[in-house]
C-alpha cells in the first residue's frame, strides 16, 4: 500500500514564495556588481576586483537558493531542513547582532530579519508541513 502524497500547505507555498524571492533578489544583486561601472563602484567603496568576485558569488548563491525552493515546492525534506539550519543560524546571526548593535539604525532591520527567520520556521513545522515532506 502506498501513501498518497499530501498536498501542499499554504504555510509551505508562503516559504516557496519567500525563497523564490531571495533567490532572484540574490541573482540580481550578483548582476547588478558585475554589470556596475568603475564610477559607481568607487562611489560605494567597492573595489572594481571585489564586485566581479561579489558578482559570481551572488549569482551562484541565487541558483542554489532557486534549487532549494524547486525542493521546498516539491516536498523534498533536504530543502526543508537546510532551509531550518540556515533560519537558526540567522536567528543566531540576529541575537548577536542586535546585542552588539543596540541603539543604531541596523538594530530594527535586524529584528525584522529575526521575525520572517522565526515565521519561516513556524511554518515549515508544522503538522501539516510535516506531513507534506514525510508523505513526499
Amino acid at each position: 500500500m502506498s501513501m498518497t502524497p499530501a498536498p501542499r500547505p499554504g504555510s509551505v507555498t508562503v516559504v516557496v514564495i519567500l525563497t523564490w524571492i531571495v533567490a532572484i533578489m540574490t541573482a540580481l544583486g550578483g548582476i547588478l556588481f558585475l554589470l556596475a561601472s568603475d564610477e559607481v563602484l568607487a562611489e560605494a567603496g567597492v573595489a572594481s576586483g571585489d564586485a566581479t568576485a561579489y558578482g559570481w558569488v551572488e549569482l551562484i548563491l541565487g541558483a542554489l537558493i532557486a534549487l532549494v525552493a524547486l525542493g521546498l515546492s516539491g516536498g523534498a525534506n533536504w530543502s526543508r531542513i537546510l532551509v531550518s539550519i540556515l533560519m537558526v543560524i540567522r536567528l543566531i546571526a540576529a541575537v548577536w547582532a542586535a546585542l552588539v548593535l543596540p541603539g543604531t539604525i541596523g538594530f530594527w532591520p535586524i529584528v525584522f530579519a529575526a521575525v520572517i527567520a522565526t515565521a519561516i520556521l513556524a511554518m515549515l513545522w508544522t503538522g501539516r508541513a510535516s506531513e507534506f515532506f514525510n508523505t513526499n
